[in-house]
């Protein structure tokens, strides 16, 4: 390490003894104060271009020439965004140089299509609105074109490093997964602008999630502009399904609106058939799931310009879901000896539950100064209600399905979960020539409460089981403070690091047990990015993240919830959070060829387990911090657009996995696994008004934690058709078209091995249609340039 700062030290003492030049350096955003990478920028006098740089991934550029006086351009796809004459006689930096994507420029309007995937150092952008498989879908079919991305049987992971978070414009939506799945199924892929893949977040992201986190970004109106959009879709599976949308955009002057709604409906059948060996009889239980959700969602955004240097804002989004299944569970109990059946256990359940979800948030941005000095203000307010009714009723059976006398079982379980967050938050940044600054805190407060009322229904008679019934009361307290700071330390060498700090305190009491779980803690969790950029082609970054994983409200929830007498789920008070450690070196050819070597370590890993006991036949499933896990991975991605016809994202992950046991129940394991895809668009015509897009991946057999996981293969078509000079657009998708989502997943508890294949309705059809109209060019009565660009909200 002293060696190579001896290095750096003397590399720059050459640079600056020997060089008789002068510099300009400066930051390109665009009106969301993004940084905008891949533009070029010039320095000329009449013709011959004299000195030229490119724009990196946060923005930045650094030109040297002669004392003289040049023309700047800044100009990408042969469009320019900014000319400017300038005397060069000493070094300048101009600071935040603000461009305004799809702007007017002297009365032509600049606008350039995005690329479709733009890899930078922290993480990968995946811009919807070019890809071809979402469109008239929703955020989960978003999600499941987004490379690098899985979607399986609720759970969003990224491939290979495991499950996430999940965040819509920045902030992050704490639910289930079942319900956060339900959540972006009401929000239409249409509506998204991008999505972003963070495997390495920041200091100023929260330090929750255990791999990252993925971040939804919505669309926004253009500048001067008004748009609306309105489409339908119908989807075929086992069961019909269709969704009603629009989409309103409007920016003129100082204000900007957005609104949104999305009505739709959705039927599945899913199956699951598992096996539990245990040592005397063999357990195997088929279910066929029938579900029906209707799915509602809204959103609104008010934003206003108050001053040139102040903006005000505020956003509204509401999910409503009304979702209700039934099933017939049938358990076979065969005997290991003879192979006969011994019995059944035959049960009807019916459930509905109706999660709702309202998210406000008010900011304010100030910019201070011209040189990108600026602080942005968020308070939000997050309201959760669920509200669960579940009935069960049963009989074990003998071998000729007769009744077993005294086995009949019946309940009815309604329970009422609502969880309420006021949440406050403050950035600042502070761009100066020796570095950029990033400083900020923020406060949250949580109140979840549950309410568990089991009636048992053994003789036909309701009777309130006092046992089970139950209150429970959870509120967490966090806050934090963050610093943040990059420099440039040369033109090929470039570094980040920052410092999280969290406070954290809960209380969790249960009425039932009278008792109150209390704990409190404060961490640290640094993070750090060194990236070396020998040329244009090549590019060279390191990058470390800690992060913390807390665990899901539902989870600490004490509540025993039956639905057999082989079967009950309860919470866990007690589980505490994990800590996770991520290394990531990568390395990056001309943009398109991406490779990575990544190692993760996950202290107190926390998950849900099924606890089986031999000796009773009753599986107990419960939350547990059962071990810790270590894993080193490789991953290698190429994007091929050489012809405009054809763009494709192919990528290839494999890694290691080793768990190591903290309890009896299961024991330490280890193994690998590889997954395989490739995300292709094609444009069929000159007129670029059809579309075809073709995604498969295939999942080698492997070791996920303590589970063994068989093969699986994905395979998506989708045909785009834009029609009436593109304002009308038709997409027909066929998904799952292999009908090969139906993994076998191994694992052993407590010695007994158990089995589950599970099919989630995947394989089905999907016509959309959408019509898009609007007008750009609004001209203002009024127009600063220079104000007009500055905007200090990323949204």
């Amino acid at each position: 390490m002293k060696q190579m700062i001896f290095l750096l030290v003397a590399f720059l003492h050459y640079s600056y003894a020997f060089s008789q030049q002068f510099s300009v350096s400066g930051k390109v955003v665009n009106q969301h104060n993004t940084p905008v990478e891949f533009l070029y920028v010039t320095l000329s006098r009449q013709a011959p271009v004299l000195a030229q740089a490119i724009t990196d991934s946060l923005g930045r550029f650094v030109l040297k020439a002669d004392k003289n006086s040049y023309r700047l351009i800044i100009r990408q796809f042969g469009k320019d965004y900014l000319s400017r004459e300038i005397v060069l006689d000493k070094d300048i930096d101009l600071g935040v140089i603000a461009i305004e994507e799809g702007t007017e420029l002297q009365g032509i309007t600049v606008s350039s299509r995005k690329k479709l995937v733009e890899q930078k150092v922290d993480r990968l952008v995946f811009n919807v609105g070019n890809a071809i498989m979402p469109s008239g879908g929703t955020a989960v079919d978003a999600l499941k074109a987004t490379p690098g991305v899985r979607v399986q049987n609720d759970n969003i992971s990224i491939v290979g490093k495991g499950e996430v978070l999940v965040m819509i414009d920045d902030r992050l939506q704490r639910m289930s997964q079942e319900d956060l799945t339900g959540f972006l199924k009401s929000i239409p892929a249409d509506n998204i602008k991008s999505i972003e893949v963070i495997t390495t977040p920041p200091a100023q992201y929260e330090a929750e999630g255990n791999s990252g986190l993925i971040n939804i970004k919505l669309k926004r109106a253009r500048a001067n502009s008004w748009d609306a959009n309105i489409g339908a879709s119908y989807t075929q599976k086992t069961y019909s399904g269709g969704n009603l949308n629009g989409l309103f955009n409007y920016n003129r002057n100082r204000l900007t609106l957005q609104a949104s709604l999305s009505k739709g409906t959705q039927q599945l059948a899913t199956t699951s058939a598992d096996r539990i060996f245990y040592t005397n009889e063999l357990w195997t239980e088929d279910v066929r799931n029938k579900s029906r959700s209707g799915l509602l969602s809204a959103g609104l955004g008010i934003d206003y310009k108050v001053t040139g240097k102040w903006t005000t804002g505020i956003k509204y989004l509401g999910s409503f879901t009304d979702r209700t299944s039934d099933n017939h569970p049938l358990t076979t109990r065969f005997s290991n000896t003879s192979g006969a059946v011994n019995g059944f256990v035959a049960s009807d359940v019916n459930a509905r539950n109706k999660p709702g979800m309202n998210a406000l948030n008010w900011y304010h941005a100030f910019t201070l100064d011209s040189l990108g000095k600026s602080i942005t203000v968020d308070f939000d307010y997050f309201n959760y209600r669920k509200e669960d009714y579940r009935s069960f009723s049963g009989n074990e059976l003998d071998p000729h399905h007769s009744p077993v006398p005294g086995t009949f079982f019946s309940s009815v379980n309604t329970n009422i979960n609502e969880v309420n967050n006021y949440a406050g938050k403050a950035d600042v940044s502070l761009p100066f020539k020796w570095a950029n600054l990033s400083l900020g805190g923020r406060f949250s407060y949580t109140n979840t409460n549950n309410d568990l009322v089991v009636y048992d229904h053994h003789t036909g008679i309701p009777v309130l089981n006092t046992g089970q019934s139950n209150v429970f009361i959870y509120r967490e307290y966090n806050e934090a403070l963050y610093f943040s700071a990059s420099k440039k330390l040369s033109d090929k060498w470039e570094t980040q690091a920052g410092l999280r700090m969290e406070a954290t305190q809960t209380t969790g009491y249960s009425r039932n047990l009278d008792q109150t779980n209390n704990n409190s803690y404060i961490k640290l969790f640094p993070t750090a990015y060194i990236t070396y950029q020998p040329g244009d082609n090549n590019s060279f970054s390191l990058n470390y993240s800690r992060r913390i994983r807390r665990p899901d409200f539902e989870y600490l929830n004490p509540f025993v919830v039956r639905t057999s007498p082989y079967f009950y789920s309860e919470g866990n008070p007690f589980l505490k959070p994990s800590y996770i450690d991520n290394l990531e070196f990568t390395y990056i050819r001309k943009q398109h060829w991406v490779n990575s070597v990544y190692y993760s370590r996950v202290t107190d890993f926390g998950q849900q387990l099924s606890i089986v006991d031999d000796a009773t036949n009753i599986t107990r499933q419960t939350p547990v911090n059962y071990g810790n896990t270590c894993q080193l991975g490789f991953s290698t991605s190429y994007n091929m657009n050489h012809w405009s016809w054809w763009n494709s994202l192919t990528g290839f992950n494999a890694n290691y996995q080793r768990v190591t046991s903290k309890t009896s129940f299961v024991q330490s394991v280890d193994g690998y696994n590889g997954y395989i895809y490739t995300n292709n668009d094609f444009t069929l015509n000159k007129t670029k008004s059809l579309f075809l897009g073709i995604n498969y991946a295939l999942q080698l057999p492997g070791r996920y934690q303590f589970f063994h996981i068989s093969t699986l293969h994905i395979l998506d078509v989708s045909m785009k058709f834009q029609l009436m000079n593109k304002k009308l657009t038709l997409t027909v998708t066929g998904e799952d078209l292999l009908n090969a989502q139906r993994p076998l997943i191994t694992y052993y508890s407590n010695g007994i091995k158990n089995t589950i294949r599970s099919y989630g309705d995947t394989r089905g059809g999907r016509i959309s249609i959408s019509y898009k109209l609007g007008k750009a060019n609004l001209k203002p009565k009024q127009r600063d340039f220079g104000n007009e660009d500055e905007r200090n909200r990323a949204q």
